[in-house]
């Protein structure tokens, strides 16, 4: 199954490439991410603060916001 990258609402997997590729098709609903390799973090900034994004993680940049829950 392909994933639509341009969609609005995505749920995070295992494959941090995918989430990434998806971030960048919405850079306009955050400010920056980070990823920590020792601790194998990704955090992402945006409007309403800082989420750590794990497998699991819904992702919805619908109102041009990131909105994020579990």
């Amino acid at each position: 199954m392909s994933k639509d990258f341009k969609a609005q609402t995505y749920i995070v997997d295992e494959n941090l490439a995918d989430t990434l590729i998806w971030l960048c098709h919405h850079q306009d609903c955050f400010d920056s991410f980070h990823y920590d390799v020792v601790t194998q973090e990704l955090k992402v900034e945006h409007a309403n603060g800082m989420d750590i994004i794990k497998k699991g993680s819904y992702l919805n940049a619908s109102y041009g916001i990131l909105i994020t829950s579990v």
